[in-house]
């Protein structure tokens, strides 16, 4: 069994992984056994009498050998609290393990320049950015499955940076995948769901390739999954900027790979996103904007209804090239 340090300090954003941790290290100091409602205890430093803590931490554990005693919001503690507290880190009791969390990455100040000296500081920070992608799979790998790097970061896609909601998300489907091994980008499509941002991606590649009948099925099969059409028409905008961006950047000199990289395109979509970049002249992509202002105002003015202005929309940038 690990190392038990007498003292700790919890420090970072992720509040899950702190729980884990305490969690773990009651199970190692109080086991199984029916004392942790004597011996473990959770106080908060906003809240709390510091000399009720420094008690407990100085009594006898009942019916086990060790006592675990939980100190959270300590950047809270006043000046009484930070005092006793630095007093008791320098003659820890031998019977009791204390854990004291910060939610700040890195605290600092003389308070936590002194606590370092005598404590064993763990640091749990939420991860960010494309750092969940490897997150994501190390979280699959903890619960003996692998997942694949398109599904991993379909999921981040689908999920964001809400990390409560990728760990409740990972559970599910290490629990479908069953006997398998690998989680596959088809077991989040199924579980989770298709990303919206491919629904754009396919939709703008289906108008590409001037497909109204495909991009007329895509729109409706989004406004099946409760999206709104001026949401729609809002995310082919947003691509149509992009394409418009990404042209600018080519004809100045710009790699497609730089040209996509700065619109924000991920990595799995540049190929198809190159081919659209050469589908649209920059006269269509122009015109195609106009249509979309078009659509919108007819909207907004009442000229016309919402699914009827979308699908004219597609008729017309389908209907031809602007020479």
């Amino acid at each position: 069994m690990p190392r038990i340090f007498p003292i700790y300090l919890f420090t970072g954003d992720d509040e899950y992984l702190k729980r884990e941790a305490a969690g773990k290290l009651k199970k190692a100091l109080l086991g199984a056994s029916k004392s942790e409602a004597f011996n473990f205890h959770v106080y908060d430093a906003k809240k709390c009498d510091i000399r009720d803590v420094m008690d407990v931490l100085k009594s006898v554990p009942f019916i086990s050998e060790k006592r675990l005693v939980l100190l959270k919001n300590i950047d809270a503690a006043d000046h009484n609290a930070e005092k006793a507290i630095k007093g008791y880190v320098k003659n820890p009791s031998k019977s009791a393990c204390l854990v004291m969390e910060s939610s700040k990455t890195d605290p600092n100040g003389a308070f936590y320049r002194e606590l370092r000296n005598y404590v064993r500081e763990v640091t749990f920070i939420v991860p960010k950015g494309e750092r969940i992608i490897g997150w994501i799979q190390k979280e699959v790998r903890s619960k003996d499955k692998m997942m694949r790097h398109d599904a991993a970061r379909l999921l981040r896609e689908l999920k964001k940076d809400d990390i409560n909601g990728l760990r409740n998300e990972i559970d599910k489907l290490v629990t479908y995948a069953g006997r398998r091994n690998i989680v596959s980008r088809e077991d989040v499509v199924a579980l989770v769901g298709s990303s919206p941002t491919r629904g754009v991606f396919d939709f703008v590649h289906s108008l590409s390739k001037k497909d109204a009948k495909a991009a007329l099925a895509i729109a409706r099969e989004l406004l099946s999954t409760k999206k709104k059409v001026p949401e729609i028409l809002g995310m082919i905008g947003w691509q149509f900027r992009r394409i418009k961006r990404a042209q600018g950047l080519l004809k100045k000199g710009d790699s497609g790979k730089n040209a996509s990289a700065k619109c924000k395109i991920p990595p799995f979509f540049i190929e198809r996103f190159m081919k659209e970049i050469k589908s649209f002249s920059e006269k269509e992509i122009d015109r195609n904007i106009d249509h979309l202002l078009e659509a919108d105002n007819s909207i907004k003015r009442g000229y016309a209804k919402p699914q009827e202005a979308l699908e004219l929309l597609i008729v017309k940038v389908c209907g031809g090239d602007f020479k």
